[in-house]
């Protein structure tokens, strides 16, 4: 496994280039470009000389996310997507971008849980069918806090079973995308990732929680970056990845006012120290990692 940045996760406003260049700087092992960024520099410059400007950075390309969220469209958005998504998709498998990501919403005002489940399947299965053809594969994420599951009517998806459940459904290709904040605002126990395999695994996301707020009340934007308050145990949560044999990117989404506020050389700093340091409590276990 490898450190990944993602700018907008830490506040940074960056492109494509500017990004490559930061994260060499601050010695990160990957980058998450998004899909579109990618799209765009294939079709103007080739994906041979795109794979370059990242090996030239000294970088592995990292997961990118759906540019659009299936269950929260139109029906004709979702079949205009449909139709838009497979040139990018040749851009991604061309530049072997082979990590997508999309998250779940834990609870529905309109669905019950069954009939919340048939939708995202119905939603999704042709979504992931798409991505398979290009050797993509989609992790799902569950979003765990309470205060969060607090604002629906009827319950959804909230643990890695309950997640896993429904990846299988939609597709062979449909894995995980784990977060350790909502890993921990659910409940998580180390015991529930002890099912998880690199098949299963496509992308992980990094974080810590603020002290002193009780694990109930954690709000879902209000994070911290990764081993800074020891909140959350991503000694277990990391070496469980390892032992599972995850070698892809590993990502901070701290969602931190605080960090966010900061010049982005200091956020990249902060942001490299704090996600090489969650990254060493798997290789401790799993050989050597950057």
């Amino acid at each position: 496994m490898f450190s990944s940045l993602n700018p907008g996760h830490v506040g940074i406003s960056a492109s494509l280039r500017e990004g490559l260049a930061l994260a060499e700087r601050h010695g990160f092992g990957g980058y998450d470009a998004q899909l579109a960024p990618l799209h765009e520099e294939v079709t103007a410059h080739g994906a041979t000389a795109v794979r370059d400007l990242f090996l030239q950075h000294g970088l592995r390309i990292g997961a990118w996310n759906l540019p659009f969220m299936p269950y929260r469209v139109t029906e004709a958005e979702w079949r205009d997507w449909l139709a838009k998504l497979p040139p990018l998709l040749a851009s991604a498998r061309a530049l072997g971008a082979l990590r997508a990501g999309m998250w779940i919403f834990p609870g529905s005002d309109e669905r019950s849980y069954d009939d919340n489940f048939a939708f995202h399947v119905a939603r999704f299965k042709p979504v992931a069918q798409l991505l398979a053809e290009h050797g993509i594969r989609l992790g799902l994420e569950f979003i765990g806090p309470e205060t969060t599951l607090r604002s629906f009517q009827h319950p959804f998806v909230r643990s890695v079973a309950s997640i896993l459940t429904l990846a299988r459904a939609i597709g062979p290709n449909c894995g995980l995308l784990i977060d350790a904040w909502h890993w921990h605002c659910a409940g998580g126990t180390r015991e529930d990732l002890r099912a998880l395999t690199c098949e299963l695994l496509v992308h992980v996301h990094v974080d810590d929680a603020p002290a002193g707020v009780p694990r109930a009340e954690l709000i879902d934007n209000r994070r911290k970056l990764p081993c800074t308050t020891g909140v959350i145990n991503i000694d277990g949560f990391m070496q469980a990845l390892a032992e599972a044999g995850y070698d892809g990117p590993v990502t901070a989404e701290p969602f931190d006012p605080e960090l966010s506020a900061l010049p982005a050389e200091e956020a990249a700093t902060r942001t490299a120290k704090a996600t090489r340091a969650a990254v060493a409590r798997g290789v401790r276990s799993a050989g050597v990692g950057r």
